[in-house]
């Protein structure tokens, strides 16, 4: 269950948000680098009043529409196609994406359930990534979205994410 904190920038106080990350009660300082002209987060253990981890503040971008979605079996992967990459953030070389650049991926809201989760995905073109999957997951009834979660806090916690998007912080511990 992911919980929603909104967060209101001000490069002038220091705002302060109390959360539970891998079951340590903790809280973040957000702070605005005056050389970056950005925020950065802060991580620090309540109890110790140690710090954990300091990272940018990055915003993970809306989900995508996909064109298409089938499974491959000679290949046991599945391969997709978006309905538009533009203003997706993948590392450009040129005008289009690079044959082999992995990315991952987070699919969501399709059915049957097998096509859900975090896949680490490899690009064929800008526009279709392909991604393994060892068994059949069978036809595919509704076509979800796929997103590029940034997870701020994946370096350092096991279980817990720190996503931003939409203006508020989501938190799962």
């Amino acid at each position: 269950m992911s919980t929603i904190i909104p967060f209101i920038p001000s490069n002038i106080t220091t705002p302060q948000i109390d959360v539970t990350l891998d079951g340590n009660s903790c809280y973040i300082l957000i702070t605005w680098n005056v050389s970056a002209q950005r925020y950065y987060i802060n991580i620090y253990d309540k109890a110790t009043q140690g710090w954990i981890i300091t990272v940018p503040l990055i915003s993970s971008p809306p989900p995508r529409n996909l064109q298409s979605v089938r499974y491959d079996p000679f290949l046991s992967s599945v391969v997709a196609q978006l309905v538009d990459p533009s203003w997706w953030p993948i590392p450009s070389y040129g005008p289009a994406t690079p044959p082999g650049l992995m990315v991952d991926y987070t699919l969501e809201n399709f059915q049957p359930d097998t096509y859900n989760g975090k896949f680490r995905c490899m690009h064929i073109d800008s526009m279709t990534f392909t991604f393994p999957m060892p068994n059949n997951p069978g036809p595919l009834v509704v076509m979800g979205r796929v997103n590029r979660i940034l997870n701020m806090v994946e370096s350092v916690m096991q279980t817990s994410t720190l996503i931003y998007r939409n203006g508020a912080f989501e938190v799962n511990p």
